[in-house]
């Protein structure tokens, strides 16, 4: 019966390392991936956080500049919106082409369709039937 206690505890030994192998060399590529995401994530918000302080900072040096900021931006936007308009009319006459392309097309198509069914059925109408007897 001792035999059988001690083979169970080397088992149980032998599993624990294996374990503890498997779960090191897996873990430490586990916890690499995930240090390079946080480290990624990090970099990012730091990204952010720079750009906001600058932002801030150069916005807010003194109340003139401040409104002078402010101003620009208002008619950058302004200019923004004003070129974004342009682009929507451009894009809806491009549309609007490509639709009565669409619709030339189809009504093309659906022509030589019906030219090709009324040729197709005056070739059998004229055709002699062979009966089988």
């Amino acid at each position: 019966m001792d035999a059988t206690i001690y083979a169970n505890m080397t088992g149980y030994l032998i599993v624990a390392a294996g374990g503890l192998l498997l779960g090191t060399l897996f873990g430490s590529k586990f916890t690499s991936a995930i240090m390079s995401m946080v480290h990624g994530l990090e970099t990012r918000v730091a990204a952010v956080e720079g750009a906001a302080t600058a932002t801030k900072a150069a916005v807010a040096t003194t109340a003139s500049t401040a409104a002078a900021a402010v101003a620009t931006g208002t008619e950058k936007h302004a200019a923004a919106i004003e070129a974004h308009a342009v682009a929507v009319t451009k894009l809806a006459g491009a549309i609007e082409k490509h639709a009565m392309a669409i619709d030339d097309h189809g009504a093309a198509t659906v022509a030589a369709a019906v030219e090709n069914n009324a040729a197709t059925t005056a070739n059998a109408a004229a055709a002699p039937v062979a009966v089988a007897k």
